[in-house]
């Protein structure tokens, strides 16, 4: 059988859960260890995220025609690490 809350971590150290998702997510937290110590494994991540000066991020990225492209630009650049993150964390190769 499958843990359903198997890729909550990432979500919840986000803080994008739900206050119900998030509250299911703590009690199964008391009594699963596996997801226990992968929410501690990236506890830090956000804190780190969070010291990455905003300019610099935008910065870095492709110079694009309009703002609008710019967000989507952005937000496939935060999947992308969240992914990178997911696979990281969840992979056994």
């Amino acid at each position: 059988m499958t843990d359903p809350f198997r890729e909550w971590d990432v979500a919840y150290l986000m803080g994008s859960l739900s206050p119900e998702d998030r509250r299911a997510y703590e009690r199964h937290l008391e009594v699963c260890p596996p997801c226990e110590h992968a929410v501690r494994q990236l506890a830090g991540m956000t804190g780190i995220l969070s010291r990455v000066p905003k300019d610099w991020a935008l910065g870095t990225l492709p110079d694009v025609p309009s703002p609008r492209v710019r967000v989507l630009v952005v937000a496939v650049v935060v999947l992308t690490g969240v992914v990178v993150l997911l696979l990281l964390t969840h992979c056994t190769w």
